[in-house]
């Protein structure tokens, strides 16, 4: 566990030294983090049944085999594809095998206050990993090169899998050889890919209004002038429905669906999965964001990025391993609804302090709310829904669990992405029509050129872009992206304000405390 949760935050850290190694852009590297919570998000279930199929401690073994392979071709990676086929699509295969299985082994292997202490170990290896992982990460990335992060993730690994020997398997706690719907492992992939690729491209596209025509080899696609958003979140949302019946259907014929959607009647585990998936909304895109502002904006390497993202990581180790402590003596819906209000007091504060001329220390203080709130929700969440549903289905329904949080990764880094274009589209737009030094008669070309180009450019970039332009005028642009960056990144941030109102809205149907095998209802 946390070897893939350092995986994303050295990848966050590292942005604007990949983009000079491997000469692209944000959007593309957006794109590698995206896909690799993508794959873990779209395979999750399908990793979760193939454990149930070859047994968990095996496919907790086949998984750490294909994600060592996977940072080992990270680690070598010549290009940006080849980094791509590592990073965003092995490591994403490993880590749908391993997640499952993790959260499998825990249920089955402990109960009572022991799960729940295991869990609360579990939330404290994740902090620790967001803790570390940006130091890490920047420290290697800043000194020597960010390669040698996934090069040590290989070791890991090895060792990990030679360790692995201790682990005792969990029995299968149904009589019924499991099969593999492949068909559902299908369907399922693709409704939830064809969504969260959609998101991805609101912001070079645009949310409804096609920007400039989507193309695919050559073939243009804006039906009706639609940004292509609208059309694959609808297109995944129909596809994820026809995945729905095609369970019910497999049922009706007798045979092994890839999960029994029944659980979602349930609404204390429906309410568990989107809180669980807000949260990894709010950590993702909160880290994506900061990486754009700290890196892009501010102009700090990955080192300092990852020292200042400690005031968030040390709190919210703090918080998993305390908050673990107090549910005997709170409900832990009660202190998953704090968890929530605490972020959102931290990214109030985060709001009011990002600035070009930043307030460091209430800045840090807002980074220290939000991690303390995460954590809380982190050391309670996944016990408190497993605990809820008999031992037959808690293997599915930690691939759920594990889905919603890899989906809810991968929703944060795309939205807020868009979000942050959004923003600066808008406070660019709002600039240039405010500007007495350019043109009136200009200025509808001008707007326009910013909306069919927009991008989140540091001021080297844009420098170099306007090389050969007046230095007066040069100097007006460059101020104009300076508060248009800070504007794009606030709208992000209030993207997550209102994530984390829904999650606290949806906290309402949580079950209020943690049943013991003894009182479990099937």
């Amino acid at each position: 566990m946390f070897v893939l949760v350092i995986d994303t935050t050295i990848m966050n850290v590292s942005i604007s030294t990949l983009i000079k190694d491997f000469d692209t852009n944000v959007a593309t590297v957006q794109a590698a983090i995206t896909l690799y919570s993508l794959v873990m998000a779209s395979l999750m279930i399908t990793g979760g049944k193939l454990g149930d199929i070859i047994g968990r401690k095996r496919a907790f073994r086949t998984g750490l085999i294909i994600y060592g392979s996977g940072s080992f071709l990270t680690a070598i990676s010549p290009t940006m594809a080849v980094l791509f086929i590592g990073w965003s699509i092995l490591e994403g295969l490993g880590a749908t095998l391993v997640m499952p299985a993790i959260q499998t082994l825990v249920t089955s292997n402990y109960s009572g206050k022991d799960r729940a202490l295991t869990y609360g170990i579990l939330g404290g290896i994740v902090a620790s990993a967001i803790a570390l992982g940006p130091i890490i990460g920047g420290w290697l990335t800043t000194e020597y090169t960010w390669r040698l992060a996934f090069g040590g993730e290989v070791v890991i690994v090895i060792i990990i899998l030679l360790l692995s020997r201790y682990i005792l398997d969990a029995p299968l706690e149904t009589e019924e050889k499991p099969r593999l719907d492949i068909v559902g492992s299908i369907i399922s992939a693709l409704g939830m890919g064809l969504i969260v690729f959609g998101i991805l491209l609101a912001g070079t596209y645009g949310w409804w209004e096609a920007r400039h025509p989507f193309s695919i080899g050559g073939i243009e696609i804006s039906p009706f002038g639609l940004s292509p958003t609208p059309v694959f979140i609808l297109a995944g949302s129909i596809i994820l429905l026809g995945f729905a019946l095609w369970e019910f259907h497999v049922i009706t014929l007798g045979k092994m669906p890839l999960v029994r959607l029944d659980v979602l009647r349930d609404r204390r585990v429906t309410s568990g999965i989107f809180v669980q998936m807000v949260q990894t909304v709010l950590i993702g895109g909160f880290l994506f964001s900061m990486a754009l502002f700290l890196q892009i904006a501010m102009g700090l390497n990955a080192m300092q990025t990852g020292f200042l993202y400690l005031p968030l990581s040390i709190p919210l180790l703090i918080a998993s391993l305390t908050a673990s402590r107090l549910s005997s003596r709170i409900a832990p819906k009660r202190i998953i609804q704090v968890g929530l209000l605490v972020l959102i007091a931290g990214l109030l504060l985060a709001i009011a302090t990002i600035n070009v001329e930043v307030r460091g220390f209430a800045l840090l203080t807002g980074f220290a709310l939000i991690g303390i709130g995460a954590g809380v929700i982190a050391s309670q969440i996944m016990n408190l829904i497993l605990s809820q549903v008999g031992p037959e289905r808690t293997s599915e329904t930690a691939a759920l669990m594990s889905t919603s949080q890899n989906l809810g990764m991968a929703i944060g880094t795309a939205l807020m992405g868009s979000i942050v274009i959004v923003g600066l589209v808008g406070g660019a737009t709002n600039l240039i029509n405010d500007s007495t030094a350019i043109p009136e008669e200009l200025k509808p070309s001008v707007i326009s050129a910013v909306e069919d180009n927009a991008r989140f450019l540091s001021d080297e970039e844009l420098t170099a872009i306007l090389k050969d332009a007046p230095p007066d005028l040069s100097q007006k642009v460059l101020k104009v992206n300076e508060i248009a960056r800070i504007h794009g990144i606030k709208t992000s941030l209030w993207g997550l304000v209102v994530f984390a109102i829904l999650g606290i809205i949806v906290s309402i149907f949580l079950p209020p405390e943690i049943l013991v095998p003894s009182q479990t209802e099937i």
